[in-house]
């Protein structure tokens, strides 16, 4: 089973309020200050030095945004994509939904809530119905499993 809390269904907020709870596995100490309408979206302390740091889904979404490199210290992301002149953490504890493939993408759906998901590499948005995933019937949940187990396969993943 995988654990949903660390599955990002699209947003970046959702990536800030993961780090508020976690900044600590990513080697800070401290969160000075954290405002995700602001730039940079945190104010972080690391060996007793103030960080300023970026948090964006994938790294290149940084230049899209247009943010002043000067003004920031470090990027944190989950999909580094673009080699930034700045220092970039990509967030390994963390994964997009539609990263998922198999069995794990069947037991994200049946687990998560009713939800709004983003696909930013189709820039498809997906509702989600819990629902419908959890009253599926046993042979269509296998059936299911079964062809996005062979479509990961077949892509080689």
């Amino acid at each position: 089973m995988i654990n949903i809390q660390n599955i990002i269904c699209g947003y970046e907020i959702e990536i800030v309020r993961w780090i508020k709870n976690h900044y600590k596995e990513l080697g800070y100490e401290k969160i000075i200050k954290s405002d995700e309408r602001e730039f940079p979206d945190f104010i972080m302390l690391r060996n007793g030095k103030k960080i300023r740091v970026e948090v964006e889904i994938y790294s290149s979404y940084f230049l899209k945004h247009k943010h002043n490199l000067r003004e920031v210290d470090e990027v944190l992301c989950i999909v580094d994509d673009a080699k930034l002149p700045i220092k970039t953490i990509e967030i390994k504890q963390l994964k997009l939904w539609y990263h998922l493939k198999g069995d794990d993408l069947v037991d994200f759906f049946k687990q998560s809530p009713d939800n709004l998901l983003i696909n930013h590499q189709t820039s498809e948005t997906i509702h989600h119905f819990q629902d419908d995933w959890l009253n599926l019937t046993k042979e269509r949940e296998i059936k299911i499993r079964k062809n996005l187990n062979e479509e990961a396969k077949l892509r080689g993943r």
